[in-house]
Parts: structure tokens; C-alpha cells; sequence
């Protein structure tokens, strides 16, 4: 229905350029709220589909009906909310080059809004200094609209980013000022800056580990919006940031979600449990715990408390929607990672344990090499800008001078470019998501031979004089794998219990209690598949003269079809895709 939605919204927006090209006077939207009806839609747009948004402005641009400083902006608005570094740079550079236009000089509406995209932009690409190089032109901008509500909203930002520079104590101080002054002005406007002042100065706190003091900020939270439930009347300002009546329920409740959870951090990081899993049961029942971010932001609480199936719960379905999107490479994932690793090394999973932190560790050092990049992204980006921005000019030319009949050959073109494009990147995205993948199987692969070699200095092993029946479940897996994988028994298609009941002479009911009871597998069978897909993987790594059928064959598999199932189960990738990805 959403997709519907915005294809008819562009198609409007199609309509009106081309009917604007048609006209001997341009006609230029400048009125200020059909300016921001349009934005609103474009924006609406963005959300769902960022490409079919830049689409829609660059109608909007070949009709005429938004000037290019006002679809530049447009571009660098959507582009400052994407995660992609690249895109974090364009959306700089265009702002950039806004900023030194005499007409966003002359307006200061809009260079308002340049310079909250600047801000954005630098703050999600953790350029700090450039941060608050734009946040105080927009602090003096704002004092002299007289707007100063919006210069402390502002301040209370350029606090939090001065304790990423190492400054936490001018930072505390200048958040604790903002929080000062916005104080018993009981104004909408006013009171949610307080509220945003307050989450910044709960960040910092929790960036320098203070949890003792996080309740009360909290607590202040929950005041401001207690006295806002029970007196709304006394908050109406007529501010364009004041929601209506209807919306009040949802953003008092939001707010109130974020101080419980908190509370909660705060409490389970202090080793309070009890008041912690109070304030979880205070979020739970706000309907932002129910959605996918708030589950989400829950789950490290949960594995704090050692509440590690909460955790999971909370974590897969987060995890599965990253994946259907093609975007494991990102610091969300990172966490996930990271809490799953400590959560199997408390239950003593600890082989799991080790393959999700060496996953961890190399996704973190990808998204630290990107970081590092970051510059030579931006002098690219700069480039690139010059490049499109005389390419826009060149074209807007031409359709300025065109007919109908190219208007509507210029939709069909960029329909197929378009399409072309997200094949590509979509292509692209899911090759790099395969080359990560094939990287991490590879190293744990490399981490679970000196895995092997440690437990054979301290488990029984095959070739020592131990008797097998004497040993405990954990003792005789430990013994039962070292006969397995050190004669590769299971490299044997019809290797079965009733091999290692002819070597060992135990009986099958010793042999599955080892399996079932000393090991993280159920059953042997399972087992034994993982040393083949193993051993499969070793072979698609350096036999590249086998086929996929040699390989199933030569791992012991029977049947081509089932190995290739089995190999996508657990690496998440066919054994064609991984040959080709491992790199």
C-alpha cells in the first residue's frame, strides 16, 4: 500500500513538471507551507525508498517547480540520514556548497536548515570538530531570529560532542547550564528541549560510566512529563514543534519508555537487578517496547542480567530484518555480535563463544577501516559533487529547451537507470556481505584447529593407553572426536555408531550418552555433518580443480543436493557462492 502511495506521489510530481515545462514562465513553488507540503512528501517518499525520492526531486528540478538550491537541499537532507559513509560526504558537500550561496545567506529559514543538515551529517560521520564548528553558527544564528530555546536545544547537542573530544567536564558543565536555564519554563517548546537536554547529559554519563547518577536524570525526565500529562493546557505555545492533541499520548509514552530504559541500564550496570528488572517491566508496557528498535534496545539489559534467552528473542528478529535488508555491516550488528559472544561464554558454550567474537572482531575492524577512510571519502565526495552539480546544470539546459515528448523520454530513461542502479548495488552489497562471510568462516576455521590442538593437550585422546569405558560422557567425547577427526572416520559416506562400537567396543547407548551428554551436539550425526561441511570448506578453499559434486563426495557426502543444503544452513551461502567469495 506504501509503495502504491509514493509511486502515485511521483507520478504527480512527474505530472506537474512536466506541465511546468510546458509553460513559457516557469512557475517556482515559494510559498511557505506548499514548500513544506512538499518537502513533507519527499520526505515521506525517502523513507521508504531513497532512490525513488532522488528521482522525485530531480523532476521536481527538470519541471521547475523547486529552485536547485531547494532540491540540493532536498538531496543533502535524505542523504544526511543514510548510514552510508559515502553518502554522509555528498550530503556535506552539497551543504557545504549551500552554504555559500548568497540566497541561503539572505534567507535565514533555510540556512537553518542547511545548517541542521550539516550538523547531522558531520555528527553521523563522528567528524566533531566540523560538528560543532556548524552547531555554533547555528547557535548565533538562532539568537538572532530569537529563538533561543532552539540555540539551548543546539548547546545541549555541542555538550554531548564535547565529551567525545575528551572535554566530558565543559561539556557536563555547558548540558547542566542548558538544563538551568530551560528550568521551570513550562512551555511545550521549552520542556522538550529540557527532555532532550536530559537524554544528551544520560549519554554522557553513560559514555563515562557514571550509572549512579543516570536515576535522577531519569527521574527529572519522568517529572517533566508527569507535569505535562496532568496540566497540557499550561504547555500550548503554538510552537511548530508542539504535537496535537492526539499525538500527545504517543510522545508522552515514547519519552517516558526511554527514562525507564534508563533506569533500567543504569540499575543492571550498578548490579541492582531488582530495581532493574522493575523499571524493564515499567518498559514493557509501552508500546515502544513492542516495536523492533525497542526490542532492540532492550536486549543488552537483558544479557547484562544474564537473561540470556531474552536476549536472543529480542536479538533474532532484529538480526533477521538486518540481513533481509543486506546491511550486517554496521555497528548494530557489531553489538549483537558482541552480546551474543558473552552470552554464550556464560553458559559455557565456549566454542560458540570464540567463533562469534572472532566475528566480532573482524566486522569491528572493518567498520574502524571505513572510519579511517572517512576523509579520503570526503575529498572523493567533493569531486564527485563538482561532476554531478555541472552535469545537473548541463541537463537542466537541455530540458529547459526540450518539448513533451522528451520530458517523457527523460522519465523512461531514468526509470531504467534507476532500476539498473539498485540491481547493481544491490548486487554489489550482497557481494561484499559474501566476501565478509567467507572471510569470518575461514578464520574460524583457523581458529578451531588451534582449538583442536589445545584440547588434545588436555583431553584424552586415541592414541593414548586410557581405557574408554572409564571415562566420563565429557572425557570419552573428547576421546570418540580425537579417533574421529584424527583418522577422518568420518570422510566415510557410510561411517555410522556402528564404527566406533567395532573400534572402541562400547556399546551404542555409551556412545550417544557421550554425544548427547558431552558435547554441544544432540546427536553424532550432527557432528559428524559439521566435520564434512569442515572439511568441505578446506576443500573449496584449496582444491579449485574439484567441482561441488567432487567435493560433496570427497567429504563424505552421498548426495550433491543435500551437502549443498546443508552448506547453505549453516554458512548462510552456497558452496558455489563461498568459492567464489572467499577471495
Amino acid at each position: 500500500m506504501k509503495q502504491t502511495i509514493h509511486l502515485i506521489l511521483y507520478i504527480v510530481v512527474v505530472a506537474i513538471s512536466m506541465v511546468s515545462c510546458q509553460q513559457t514562465q516557469v512557475s517556482q513553488v515559494s510559498n511557505p507551507e506548499e514548500l513544506r507540503e512538499l518537502y513533507q512528501q519527499v520526505l515521506t517518499v525517502a523513507d521508504e525508498s531513497p532512490d525513488s525520492a532522488m528521482l522525485m526531486i530531480d523532476s521536481l528540478r527538470r519541471g521547475g517547480t523547486l529552485p536547485d538550491y531547494r532540491c540540493d537541499f532536498l538531496c543533502a537532507k535524505i542523504f544526511a540520514q543514510s548510514s552510508d559513509s559515502l553518502r554522509l560526504d555528498s550530503a556535506i558537500i552539497i551543504g557545504e556548497r549551500l552554504m555559500a550561496l548568497d540566497v541561503v545567506e539572505e534567507d535565514s529559514a533555510i540556512r537553518q536548515d542547511v545548517l541542521e543538515v550539516l550538523i547531522n551529517a558531520c555528527r553521523m560521520h563522528r567528524d566533531d570538530e566540523q560538528t560543532i564548528h556548524w552547531s555554533m553558527q547555528l547557535i548565533d544564528l538562532c539568537r538572532q531570529q530569537g529563538e533561543e530555546t532552539e540555540a539551548l536545544r543546539t548547546e545541549a547537542e555541542v555538550g554531548l560532542v564535547l565529551s567525545f573530544l575528551g572535554k566530558t567536564d565543559e561539556g557536563l558543565a555547558k548540558i547542566d547550564n542548558v538544563i538551568h536555564q530551560l528550568s521551570g519554563k513550562r512551555k511545550f517548546n521549552e520542556m522538550d528541549a529540557s527532555i532532550i537536554a536530559l537524554r544528551r547529559k544520560e549519554n554522557m554519563l553513560d559514555n563515562e560510566g557514571r550509572y549512579d547518577e543516570i536515576p535522577l536524570v531519569a527521574q527529572e525526565i519522568l517529572s517533566l512529563l508527569a507535569d505535562y500529562e496532568q496540566h497540557p493546557e499550561e504547555f500550548h505555545d503554538c510552537s511548530y514543534r508542539e504535537v496535537t492533541e492526539e499525538q500527545r499520548p504517543g510522545y508522552i509514552e515514547f519519552y517516558r519508555s526511554k527514562a525507564y530504559l534508563y533506569m533500567a541500564h543504569a540499575y543492571a550496570s550498578l548490579n541492582e537487578k531488582g530495581k532493574a528488572r522493575e523499571y524493564l517491566r515499567l518498559f514493557e508496557q509501552c508500546a515502544f517496547a513492542n516495536t523492533l528498535k525497542g526490542r532492540a534496545e532492550i536486549a543488552p539489559i537483558w544479557c547484562q542480567l544474564g537473561e540470556y534467552d531474552k536476549m536472543s528473542a529480542a536479538y533474532d528478529e532484529f538480526e533477521v530484518r538486518l540481513r533481509e535488508q543486506g546491511d550486517t555491516v554496521n555497528v548494530a550488528f557489531a553489538n549483537i555480535l558482541r552480546d551474543r559472544a558473552k552470552a554464550a561464554q556464560a553458559q559455557g558454550r565456549y566454542a560458540e563463544s570464540l567463533r562469534l567474537h572472532e566475528q566480532y572482531e573482524i566486522l569491528n575492524n572493518i567498520l574502524n577501516d571505513r572510519l579511517l577512510q572517512g576523509k579520503a571519502h570526503l575529498y572523493a565526495a567533493r569531486f564527485h559533487a563538482q561532476e554531478q552539480q555541472q552535469e545537473i546544470e548541463r541537463q537542466a539546459a537541455k530540458v529547459r529547451q526540450s518539448h513533451l515528448l522528451n520530458t517523457l523520454l527523460a522519465v523512461i530513461l531514468f526509470g531504467v537507470i534507476t532500476l539498473s542502479l539498485l540491481f547493481y548495488v544491490q548486487k554489489r552489497k550482497m557481494k561484499q556481505k559474501n566476501q565478509i562471510l567467507a572471510s569470518q568462516i575461514q578464520e574460524a576455521m583457523t581458529y578451531r584447529e588451534l582449538y583442536l590442538e589445545q584440547r588434545r593437550l588436555t583431553a584424552p585422546t586415541a592414541d593414548s593407553d586410557v581405557k574408554p569405558e572409564t571415562l566420563d560422557d565429557n572425557q570419552l567425547f573428547a576421546y570418540l572426536s580425537d579417533l574421529i577427526e584424527r583418522e577422518q572416520l568420518y570422510l566415510d559416506s557410510d561411517f555410522g555408531r556402528q564404527t566406533l562400537i567395532d573400534r572402541t567396543g562400547l556399546t551404542k547407548e555409551r556412545i550417544g550418552a557421550a554425544f548427547a551428554r558431552g558435547s554441544d551436539h544432540d546427536r553424532m550425526t550432527s557432528y559428524v555433518r559439521n566435520l564434512r561441511l569442515e572439511f568441505a570448506v578446506q576443500l573449496l578453499t584449496d582444491r579449485p580443480d574439484l567441482s561441488i559434486t567432487q567435493v560433496s563426495a570427497a567429504s563424505g557426502f552421498t548426495i550433491p543436493e543435500t551437502f549443498t543444503r546443508y552448506f547453505r544452513a549453516r554458512y548462510g551461502m552456497s558452496p558455489t557462492v563461498f568459492r567464489r567469495s572467499k577471495g
